[in-house]
C-alpha cells in the first residue's frame, strides 16, 4: 500500500463570531473529535473568535499564519510541520452582519495558502462575499437549535454535532487520502472517493454489511468495496481482493463479525491483511524503516445467545456492537472508521518529517506487540527506537511492550520533533 507523495499535514483553524451561541460548543466538539483522548493524537486545532490583544473590543481575532493584513507584514508561518491550513468558518447571522468579519473571511479565501470550509449555521450564511458563497457549504442537519438546547446538550444539539462531524471527517479524509497526479491546491480540488472495505460472512453477516453499504452510498461521499457487487464475473476472487487491499483508495476496513465469521478462511484472511503493517514507502520489508497500519473497525453482529471462537486477527481493533433497531448506527460506524483512516494518514505523513538514523523505526499507530511483531527489524537483538504518534506511553504500556520486545525503546513524535 504505497502512500501518495506530498500528503498534506494540516492544521485546523475554527472561526466563529463572538456572538454566535453555537460557535464555542461546536468548536470544542470538533477539536475533541479530531484529537481523540488525551494522548496527543491528531492534527493541531486552533480557535479564532475573541479579538486580538491589541485590537479594539469588537476587533478581529489574531491573524492566521501567513495571513496578510493591511499595514501589517505577513504573519510568520507556523513552527509546526504542517503544510496546509484548513479553515472551518462557522457562519451565522452575526458573522454575516459584521462587515469586518465578512471582509476578513473574504481576504482569507482569496489568499492561496489555505482551504476554506464554510459551515452554514442558518439561512443567512449564504449571504457572504462571492469568494465564500461560491464554495460548497457544510450543512449540518437539525438546525436551528435553541440556546437552551445547546446548554442542555439535548438530542437536537447532538444531531447537529453528529451531522457536522460526519461531513468534516469525510472532507478531511478525501483531502488526505486521494490519488493525486498534480502538486499544490489544484490537486486537492477533485480527489477520488475514498473506499471502505466491507468484510463479512455471507452465511449470517449480510444484513449489517448491506445496511452499512447502503448508508455509504446514500448518505456519504465515500465508496464501499462489497464483494458481491465489486468483483466482475469470471475474475479471480483472491486476486481482486488483494489488489483492492493494496489500493490507496481503500482507506479502512469494517469487519462484520457474525457467529460464522471466524470459521470463514477468507474472512480471516481479509482481516489479517488489514491488520498487517506495511512499508510506508516503496521499500523491501526487510529494510523498511517507516511503517503504516490501515485501520479496522469490528462490528459485533452476533445475537445474544450466539457464540463463536476467538480471533487473534482482531488485535486491538475498536469494536461497535450492532443493533438492527438503531437507525443511526451505520452513521456512527462509518464516521468512526473514516476518522481513524484520516488519523492514520495524518500520522503517516507526520512520521515522514522525522529524520531517521540507523536503528530507528517510525510507525503511524500506537504500538502494540501483535502489530509490531510483523516488522522484521524488531526481531533483531540490537537496541532500536520506535517513534510513534501521540505523547508518551503509560508505564503499564511500556512494561507490556518490554516483556515482548525488550530490545525496543519507544519515543513519541512530539519528542522527536521538539
Amino acid at each position: 500500500m504505497a502512500e501518495a507523495q506530498s500528503v498534506p499535514i494540516p492544521e485546523i483553524y475554527i472561526l466563529w463570531h463572538p456572538q454566535c451561541q453555537l460557535g464555542k460548543p461546536l468548536a470544542r466538539r470538533i477539536m475533541t473529535w479530531l484529537r481523540p483522548g488525551n494522548s496527543g493524537l491528531g492534527p493541531e486545532v486552533f480557535f479564532r473568535s475573541l479579538p486580538a490583544p491589541e485590537a479594539k473590543a469588537d476587533g478581529l481575532p489574531p491573524p492566521l499564519p501567513l495571513e496578510m493584513r493591511p499595514n501589517m507584514p505577513p504573519t510568520p508561518a507556523s513552527k509546526a510541520t504542517s503544510n496546509l491550513q484548513l479553515v472551518l468558518a462557522l457562519i451565522d447571522e452575526n458573522m454575516v452582519a459584521d462587515f469586518a468579519w465578512r471582509h476578513w473571511l473574504d481576504r482569507l479565501a482569496l489568499q492561496p495558502s489555505r482551504i476554506i470550509w464554510p459551515v452554514a449555521l442558518d439561512a443567512t450564511a449564504y449571504n457572504m462575499p462571492t469568494s465564500i458563497k461560491c464554495l460548497n457549504y457544510f450543512r449540518p442537519a437539525g438546525l436551528p437549535v435553541s440556546t437552551a438546547a445547546v446548554e442542555q446538550k439535548s438530542h437536537q444539539f447532538e444531531l447537529v454535532v453528529r451531522s457536522l462531524l460526519k461531513q468534516i471527517t469525510e472532507a478531511m479524509c478525501r483531502v488526505m487520502l486521494p490519488k493525486r497526479t498534480a502538486e499544490g491546491p489544484a490537486a486537492l480540488e477533485h480527489p477520488p472517493k475514498v473506499s471502505i472495505f466491507l468484510s463479512h460472512a455471507k452465511a449470517d453477516g449480510t444484513l449489517p454489511a448491506r445496511r452499512i453499504r447502503d448508508y455509504i452510498y446514500s448518505q456519504t461521499q465515500l465508496a464501499a468495496f462489497y464483494d458481491e457487487n465489486d468483483i466482475a464475473f469470471g475474475s479471480g476472487f483472491s486476486r481482486v481482493i488483494e489488489q483492492d487491499l493494496k489500493s490507496m483508495a481503500t482507506a479502512a476496513m469494517i469487519s462484520v463479525r457474525s457467529a460464522r465469521y471466524s470459521s470463514r478462511p477468507w474472512c480471516r484472511r481479509e482481516l489479517s491483511l488489514f491488520r498487517k503493517p506495511r512499508p510506508a514507502d516503496q521499500e523491501d520489508e526487510a529494510v523498511a524503516r517507516r511503517w503504516r497500519l490501515y485501520p479496522t473497525l469490528v462490528v459485533e453482529a452476533m445475537g445474544n445467545s450466539e457464540s463463536t471462537s476467538g480471533m487473534a486477527e482482531l488485535g486491538n481493533s475498536p469494536i461497535i456492537r450492532w443493533s438492527d433497531d438503531d437507525k443511526d448506527l451505520a452513521e456512527l460506524i462509518v464516521t468512526s472508521v473514516i476518522r481513524d483512516a484520516m488519523l492514520a494518514s495524518f500520522h503517516s505523513a507526520l512520521g515522514r518529517t522525522i529524520a531517521l538514523q540507523a536503528d530507528q523505526i517510525v510507525i503511524n499507530w500506537l504500538p502494540d506487540p501483535t502489530t509490531l511483531l510483523h516488522i522484521p527489524a524488531v526481531h533483531s537483538d540490537r537496541k532500536q527506537t520506535v517513534y510513534h504518534p501521540g505523547r508518551e506511553l503509560s508505564g503499564l504500556e511500556i512494561d507490556i511492550l518490554g516483556e515482548f520486545l525488550p530490545s525496543l525503546e519507544f519515543s513519541s513524535f512530539e519528542e522527536a520533533l521538539s
